[in-house]
C-alpha cells in the first residue's frame, strides 16, 4: 500500500502506529497519523511547526479528545456486579504500570487496522499527489489529506489548538510545490 509513499512518510505512519499504541487505541486514527507526521522532517512537519504547533501541545488536545470518548469500561454497569472499576484500576496499575488497563485491548498486537477517517485522509492525500502531477506521496500530501477530510480527529485537536486550517494548508501546499520544483514534475 506504501509503495509510492516517501521514506519520511512511510516513517510518519510507523510513528502513528505507535502513538496509537502508546494511547491505548486499538485503531490508528487520523489524530494519530498527525502527532506521526509532526515527528518527520518534511513539509508537514514544517509547516505545523510553522504555525505554532508542538508534538507536546497537539499530544494534550489528542489525549483530551480520547479522554473525552465514550470509555471501553463503564464504571457504573460494573458498579451492579459488585466490581469497583476504580479499584481494579489501581490494583492492574500497581501490578502493571499506569495505564496498563487502557492498553490491555492492544498490547501485543502488531498490527492496528486503519480508522475510516485515517483511510479516507490517504486516500485524499494520494489524490493530491496525482492532482499536482507528483509520483511520490510525501508528509506534506498526507497532511493535505487530513486538511481536506470532513470531519476527523486530527482537525479537531488542530482546531482545538487553535490552528487556521485555510492558512495551514496554503502553507503546506507552498512547501509541496516548492519541493518538487513547483511544476508538479
Amino acid at each position: 500500500m506504501f509503495e509510492r509513499f516517501e521514506p519520511a512518510a512511510r516513517q510518519a505512519f510507523v510513528d502513528a502506529r505507535q502513538e496509537a499504541g502508546r494511547a491505548g487505541q486499538d485503531q490508528i486514527r487520523s489524530e494519530h497519523m498527525l502527532l506521526g507526521l509532526l515527528q518527520e522532517p518534511g513539509p508537514a512537519a514544517d509547516a505545523l511547526t510553522s504555525a505554532g504547533l508542538s508534538l507536546e501541545s497537539l499530544r494534550a488536545h489528542v489525549r483530551r479528545r480520547e479522554s473525552n470518548a465514550p470509555a471501553g469500561l463503564d464504571a457504573d454497569a460494573l458498579g451492579t456486579l459488585g466490581i469497583d472499576l476504580d479499584a481494579v484500576r489501581r490494583a492492574t496499575e500497581a501490578a502493571f504500570g499506569p495505564g496498563a488497563l487502557d492498553r490491555a485491548a492492544v498490547r501485543g498486537q502488531v498490527r492496528l487496522p486503519l480508522a475510516g477517517d485515517t483511510k479516507q485522509a490517504l486516500g485524499r492525500a494520494v489524490h493530491s499527489a496525482q492532482q499536482l502531477g507528483q509520483r511520490e506521496i510525501t508528509s506534506g500530501h498526507m497532511l493535505i489529506g487530513i486538511l481536506e477530510s470532513r470531519r476527523n480527529g486530527a482537525l479537531t485537536a488542530l482546531t482545538l489548538a487553535g490552528a487556521d486550517i485555510e492558512a495551514l494548508r496554503a502553507d503546506v501546499l507552498r512547501r509541496i510545490t516548492a519541493q518538487s520544483g513547483g511544476d508538479g514534475h
